[in-house]
């Protein structure tokens, strides 16, 4: 479950990658496509892959196997669809924000919340309305980055308070990205969706900032495949001259 009004490109454009997207010595892997939508998804060939201007973190490589296609890549969020699950989703975000998970003002910014990935994992597993499906531990999938991965569903006693939630009451908000989605958008699940989020932290510019990759399916056991099949894409990330692990 997502709010995604504000967060799909202005320009929707069916785009199918070359049939060779493997970086040639020497050579810049091509970019990810930008123009991309759930509804017009780019089907992306196997190969290395970098992020382009104004994404997430320009020159950020990765490797995708066959099969694999981008429905959004923006300054907001990479979103990645697994062949043939399209409603599994990998992300890859910079400097979400807690908001209030269920309730009266859902999706609005919590300012206590600190930002850093330990006070996030510390409000995502003393929150009522998530459900710890696995606890915190330390994980060195992406390369040169010390990160912590732990996955969540929603609790039973959740209230959501909106009806939009497809499972009502069983939905909780986690994030949103207040420098590029909307004021409504927010990121949520609904139960029995259960997510598996790896947080760290990342520098460039004189400043840190955190890095979020998140694996997203429609239940316990999707979650389980899902984790496996995007395990050597989210070992394939490198980050680009001038970003280094905090």
């Amino acid at each position: 479950m997502r709010r995604t009004a504000a967060l799909l490109t202005a320009s929707v454009v069916v785009a199918v990658v070359g049939a060779d997207a493997s970086a040639v010595r020497g050579a810049q892997p091509p970019a990810l496509p930008a123009s991309c939508s759930d509804n017009n998804p780019c089907r992306l060939p196997a190969g290395i892959y970098r992020m382009g201007f104004s994404t997430v973190i320009e020159g950020l490589r990765l490797t995708l196997p066959r099969g694999w296609s981008t429905t959004e890549n923006s300054g907001g969020e990479l979103k990645l669809v697994p062949p043939g699950h399209p409603n599994e989703w990998l992300f890859i975000w910079l400097d979400l924000v807690a908001v209030k998970s269920t309730g009266k003002g859902v999706g609005t910014i919590l300012p206590g919340v600190g930002r850093t990935p330990a006070k996030l994992i510390g409000w995502l597993t003393h929150n009522p309305d998530f459900a710890v499906v696995s606890r915190p531990s330390p994980s060195s999938l992406v390369h040169g980055v010390r990160m912590t991965t732990l996955a969540l569903g929603v609790s039973t006693s959740a209230n959501f308070g909106d009806p939009e939630c497809p499972s009502n009451p069983r939905c909780a908000a986690f994030f949103k990205n207040p420098k590029y989605w909307g004021a409504s958008d927010f990121y949520a699940i609904g139960a029995p969706e259960e997510v598996r989020i790896y947080l760290g932290t990342v520098r460039f510019g004189g400043t840190s900032h955190t890095l979020f990759v998140a694996l997203d399916a429609e239940n316990h056991a999707r979650l389980s495949r899902l984790t496996a099949a995007a395990r050597g894409i989210i070992a394939s990330i490198r980050l680009p001259a001038g970003v280094t692990g905090g």
